[in-house]
């Protein structure tokens, strides 16, 4: 029994077929998809089409794009003309052995939050042990966004972990926290950051990152309504020429002109003394909202 061919083999193949349905002259370009079906090929003694320019260009001849497809729905594995957008590993299971061809991964409608209300703290303590935050996953889908008066979406994970500590410096009042997500959490945070700007615009969108120009090109970009961040009297006390990127500087032209108006005086500190302020030095910090419009001297 041979192996199953990878997703972005399937795609590559089913483009093929049909660009060569239009012009049976159509190539492709070397690539890692490519080098999967030639090895397949290989391994059952074929050849599926020629290189037209050695390890550049290969050209597929259809009727054996048909093969392929002919082996694999014998061996009991999904068409090459399959889509899984739809499909979960587990919905996807029930059409192809390879469950992971579905597009939909685990984690694609999770945020991870963190909570740290005394009644979660306390069923915590009693079927597990004892702590000061629990970080969940939740459900976007799910989640009755009326409940909360704010949504924090914290950029690092380490300061997400640590949540409970910068808590106590803040005046936020019921906050659904959550954290920015890396590959794992990152599609789940977007879609509930649209969310609740469409169905929650009266209450504050904040961002909690650093203090640097990559933090407000994500927070102008995305449309959060205020920072968490130090008083400005304190960020000039307390930034530092290390904490500011040089490879950040690229975004500095697009955030001179879109930085909005309560903000610029933060951007011209950054940009003028060129100094930052990493997350994880703001722990022991009273932190404020620097919202949209206000104006900060």
């Amino acid at each position: 029994m041979t192996d199953d061919l990878s997703l972005r083999a399937k795609i590559l193949l089913a483009g093929q077929h049909l660009k060569l349905m239009l012009d049976m002259a159509s190539q492709t370009k070397a690539s890692h998809a490519l080098t999967e079906i030639l090895g397949w090929c290989e391994e059952l003694e074929f050849r599926p089409g020629k290189w037209i320019r050695a390890k550049q260009t290969y050209r597929f001849e259809q009727s054996q794009i048909e093969k392929i497809e002919h082996i694999l729905l014998e061996q009991g594995f999904a068409s090459i003309f399959d889509k899984f957008d739809q499909d979960t590993h587990q919905s996807a299971s029930h059409r192809n052995p390879n469950e992971k061809q579905g597009k939909i991964k685990p984690t694609q409608h999770l945020v991870l939050a963190a909570v740290t209300q005394k009644t979660a703290l306390d069923a915590m303590q009693q079927y597990l042990y004892t702590c000061q935050q629990v970080n969940i996953e939740l459900d976007v889908t799910r989640l009755n966004l009326d409940s909360f008066e704010c949504l924090v979406v914290v950029e690092n994970r380490d300061s997400f972990n640590d949540w409970f500590k910068y808590q106590p410096h803040t005046n936020l009042s019921k906050p659904l926290v959550i954290y920015r997500g890396d590959k794992y959490h990152s599609t789940a945070c977007k879609t509930l950051l649209k969310s609740w700007l469409s169905a929650q615009s009266n209450k504050p969108t904040i961002y909690f990152g650093d203090f640097d120009l990559a933090a407000f090109r994500i927070a102008v970009s995305a449309g959060y309504t205020a920072l968490l961040l130090p008083a400005y009297a304190r960020l000039v006390a307390q930034a530092i020429k290390q904490h500011y990127p040089s490879n950040q500087e690229k975004y500095l032209t697009k955030l001179q002109r879109d930085c909005p108006k309560g903000w610029q005086p933060l951007l011209h500190l950054m940009r003028d003394k060129r100094v930052g302020l990493r997350q994880q030095k703001m722990y022991q910090t009273p932190l404020m909202l620097h919202v949209l419009s206000e104006l900060m001297s």
